[in-house]
């Protein structure tokens, strides 16, 4: 792996980083400025929501002004949505910083896939999903797991962890300035037509994104409502351990991408599908038996799948289009991904308020793990081998 390529991950872990660090504490933000459950699940789901807008928005930014440029920009406003928060005064505040992390990760969602493909001399597409995926991984795990462990020991629980987020931002900046070329094609430069995937592609592009999408949603649980699922069914209220299962389930992750970085990638996403069942079954398991091992165990499995599911998604979407349409079609499917994410962890807000947190929970991870099964069976169907496949391969 290339000097350029490590610095685009750096880049990449460094746009997500700011937009992990407020899971731990979004109880004592609660407490601070008196809001309620469904007000802080707000909070958390502008992000996701908001970005589905803003990957649709910047999906051709990399083709207009470049896929560093628009990456590194993605990180300077990931470093405005930490300065956001640091200074947070009220809601107003945290939903802003919320957006600007979401805009954030839109430009460097849209530009970090293919500028990671394009660095490839030999265009491996698996290498190019490895970095992403890790990177990105990665970053979601150490910023709760920081943030948490600052505010349990009383470090400046709502500044320093943002911080040190706006200074890896800035120094990812400048790494990316200096050692990362350019490589937008040059044909991209006056790319205007739509995206157009035959029949086969499409099939692919539904399959990773429903896949991605299942797994993510699981982790995500993790840095939004465990640390209220723990409190409220488990009786575990300290920040520090919620942070610490987000960075077991993103820690484990890479490692299961590492590990399975040499198999065919929908055999990837199946294993990530059919290890989302286990782990969604184990957590609604832990609260009946009030097991906090049990659901440690659970957190492993859940990180397991994120990575299985996320790596075979990423794999499957880098062999799909031409280079025209390389940042749009990566963009397309960050943005259902996120829809994906966003769409029930607020209708489980909604629904802990008048059912409780564990039946909110048990519907909507029932419907995911119904959904979950249907894509470990599709991924596993025979397939046609697409014209944008065979371009790509």
């Amino acid at each position: 792996m290339t000097r350029a390529a490590w610095m685009v991950g750096l880049a990449l872990a460094a746009a997500m980083l700011g937009s992990n660090i407020p899971a731990p504490l979004y109880e004592l933000y609660r407490q601070r400025f008196g809001f309620s459950t469904f007000a802080m699940t707000a909070v958390f789901a502008t992000y996701p929501i908001a970005l589905i807008g803003a990957l649709i928005a910047c999906e051709r930014v990399p083709d207009r002004i470049g896929r560093r440029a628009t990456l590194a920009l993605g990180v300077l406003v990931s470093a405005l949505g930490a300065a956001l928060f640091a200074l947070a005064g009220g809601l107003s505040w945290l939903i802003a910083g919320r957006l600007a992390a979401a805009l954030a990760i839109g430009l460097a969602g849209a530009a970090g896939a293919p500028l990671l493909v394009e660095l490839r001399a030999d265009g491996d597409r698996r290498a190019a999903a490895l970095v992403a995926t890790f990177a990105l991984s990665l970053a979601c795990g150490l910023a709760p797991a920081l943030s948490g462990s600052l505010a349990a020991a009383g470090i400046a629980p709502f500044t320093a962890a943002y911080a040190i987020d706006i200074a890896i931002a800035l120094g990812a900046c400048a790494a990316l300035i200096a050692f990362v070329p350019e490589t937008r094609p040059a044909q991209v430069r006056v790319a205007r037509a739509p995206v157009r995937l035959d029949a086969g592609a499409r099939r692919a592009f539904a399959i990773a994104a429903l896949g991605s999408g299942i797994g993510w949603w699981v982790a995500s649980l993790f840095v939004s409502l465990v640390p209220s699922y723990l409190g409220a069914l488990l009786g575990v209220r300290s920040p520090a351990v919620g942070g610490v299962l987000a960075l077991i389930v993103f820690a484990v992750s890479p490692l299961a991408m590492f590990a399975l970085r040499t198999r065919d990638e929908r055999v990837t996403l199946r294993w990530g599908m059919a290890l989302t069942i286990v782990a969604l079954a184990g957590i609604l398991t832990a609260v009946p038996a009030r097991s906090l091992a049990l659901f440690t165990i659970a957190t492993f499995v859940a990180g397991i799948a994120q990575g299985a599911s996320f790596f075979g998604a990423q794999t499957m979407i880098n062999r799909l289009g031409t280079p025209e349409e390389r940042a749009r079609v990566g963009a397309r499917f960050y943005a259902i991904t996120y829809l994906m994410i966003g769409v029930p962890v607020l209708a489980m807000g909604a629904l802990a308020t008048g059912f409780g947190l564990f039946a909110a929970f048990a519907i909507v991870g029932g419907l995911y793990a119904v959904v979950a099964l249907g894509v470990l069976i599709a991924a596993g169907a025979p397939r046609a081998r697409s014209a944008a496949t065979e371009r790509a391969a």
